[in-house]
């Protein structure tokens, strides 16, 4: 079941600009990125259909989700739009 929405957003959106320069992977990761699991697929489709972000997703409760966050932010400074779009969305 896919009950777990990963959301990211971009520094911009959180952090004044003076500041993003400044940032760390380890500051972007834990800022940015947020996971939860839903009570259900139900839930979850609702939130991932409602919610404003730069990306997102839904996993399945079996995924490790750090390990996921970790590969989409490697791909999101590589700016690598078709691995985004197809695992990102």
């Amino acid at each position: 079941m896919k009950t777990i929405y990963v959301k990211y957003y971009d520094p911009r959106e959180i952090f004044p600009d003076e500041v993003i320069s400044q940032l760390t992977d380890e500051e972007i990761i834990n800022e940015c990125f947020r996971a939860f699991k839903c009570a259900d697929e139900g839930h979850a489709l609702t939130v991932y259909a409602n919610t404003m972000c730069t990306w997102s997703t839904l996993l399945d409760d079996s995924a490790d989700v750090q390990a996921f966050i970790k590969e989409a932010y490697e791909h999101i400074k590589a700016y690598d739009l078709d691995w985004l779009e197809q695992n990102f969305t």
